[in-house]
């Protein structure tokens, strides 16, 4: 069976899946079954009398549907009062608010929370896996609906149930909340609000839609998870005050020198800008302070997300509770590319850390897993790790035992669909694996207290 048809198909579907639950109403959709049924089952006219059913729910939905072409005049303003964020897997609230600018009053409305289109590409529904596919029968793998559904819900986010709104009063306003359960993480697009009222006889719904673009960012589901024990051994920082603010042995002034591209504007010596016209930088003692990383892992050899979306979930776990006016922090995305983020006192907050882990996606392609030189790099300046390993393989016990050689306390969690062989493939390259947890998805709670 053609890919590209199925695709099609899907598409189609979709729409009039959404034009069918937007237009009709419950009772319309009862209507709608009658007209099937007794299609079927009358359609010997002489030997039944369904075939006046027939006629009168063909006769019902064709009076509604001609009535429904006459579109009902909705002059309104929309806007969303939207949280900070969401999380995923708890129930989140937001506010609409509705003013009446026409001179009627408006009763009787049904609201729909439109967002962008979910349907994903075909590159994408090519590529991407539903978690635990390979369990599905031939049928299902070949035909790709169950992996369609799975990436219409992931796009969604979320789900939003119609509104049925009070009694709206000519150039007044009023506010209706809404309740959601976000059921994946990053951005939920709202592209506008549908208001649908029902015809005289409540079987089809006319509708009025309005544009209202806003978006609302949804973090990684969170865990109640134990901080491993950090040390507070100090490391030498070079660039020093510049990237630790306050912390460290001093602030000592050193001396001034000629600006070269890339120095921080904020150590400009501005009194002798403005003597000579010239840029100048102050300089600064080197610091010592402390330093923790936390290593994300994001190439997905294996194509179950549930391995990725739990290792998401903990880094943002460990993430929020860190006590940041004490000591730096970096958070490196090891992929395709390596990335690294910092924060703590006067570097940011860890809120941005959240949002880069609520929107990164996991590096499916085949590649080369080599961040052991880009640690090496920087591993003086570290003083312990959390590193969140989507296997182990070669490379990762690599990073392992750089940490280890340079004596930097490390915590290893390890995620996996199979517990025991996991552990058992660790356990056969190391010798111990005291400060190495391997965990299930579903079992991420119980990292508390075991590392």
């Amino acid at each position: 069976m053609p890919v590209r048809f199925l695709y099609n198909s899907y598409r189609l579907f979709y729409v009039l899946r959404l034009w069918r639950k937007r237009h009709f109403t419950p009772a319309g959709t009862i209507i709608i079954a009658g007209i099937i049924m007794s299609g079927i089952f009358g359609f010997n006219i002489l030997k039944t009398n369904l075939y006046q059913v027939l006629a009168f729910c063909v006769s019902v939905i064709l009076v509604s549907l001609i009535y429904s072409l006459f579109g009902f005049k909705l002059t309104v303003i929309v806007n969303r009062i939207l949280p900070e964020y969401a999380t995923m897997g708890e129930k989140g609230f937001y506010e609409i608010e509705i003013k009446n600018l026409s001179s009627r009053t408006q009763k009787g409305l049904i609201l729909y929370d439109e967002i962008d289109d979910p349907r994903p590409s075909l590159k994408v529904l090519l590529s991407k896996k539903e978690p635990f596919e390979h369990l599905r029968n031939a049928w299902d793998r070949k035909t790709l609906y169950f992996r369609w559904l799975w990436l219409i819900q992931k796009n969604r986010k979320a789900r939003f149930k119609p509104i049925e709104l009070p009694v709206l009063p000519a150039g007044e306003t009023i506010r209706v909340k809404v309740l959601f359960v976000p059921g994946h993480r990053g951005y939920i697009n709202f592209s506008g609000c549908t208001f649908a009222r029902p015809d005289a006889m409540g079987i089809f719904n006319r509708l009025h839609r309005v544009k209202k673009k806003q978006k609302m960012l949804v973090l990684p589901k969170q865990y109640r998870l134990e901080i491993p024990k950090l040390t507070s051994t100090r490391q030498y920082q070079p660039g020093g005050i510049c990237l630790a603010s306050s912390i460290g042995n001093s602030d000592e002034f050193m001396s001034l020198r000629h600006y070269r591209p890339g120095d921080s504007l904020r150590n400009i010596h501005w009194r002798t800008f403005a003597k000579k016209n010239e840029l100048v930088i102050k300089e600064f003692e080197d610091e010592f302070f402390i330093r923790h990383i936390i290593i994300l892992d994001t190439i997905l050899n294996s194509g179950n997300e549930t391995l990725f979306e739990s290792a998401v979930s903990i880094a943002s776990s460990y993430i929020t509770p860190l006590k940041t006016h004490e000591a730096i922090f970096d958070l490196i995305l090891i992929g395709n590319q390596t990335h690294s983020f910092s924060w703590g006192r006067g570097l940011g907050h860890s809120k941005k850390m959240l949002e880069i882990l609520a929107c990164v996606e996991p590096c499916e392609e085949k590649t080369i897993f080599e961040p052991a030189p880009f640690i090496q790099a920087g591993l003086k300046k570290f003083s312990s790790s959390i590193c969140i390993f989507l296997g182990w393989e070669e490379e990762h016990k690599k990073v392992y035992q750089l940490f280890k050689q340079a004596l930097v306390p490390i915590s290893v969690i390890v995620l996996a669909e199979n517990r025991k062989k996991m552990e058992a493939k660790i356990f056969h390259d190391m010798t111990a694996m005291g400060d190495i947890k391997v965990v299930e998805p579903g079992h991420v709670q119980k990292i508390s207290g075991q590392i």
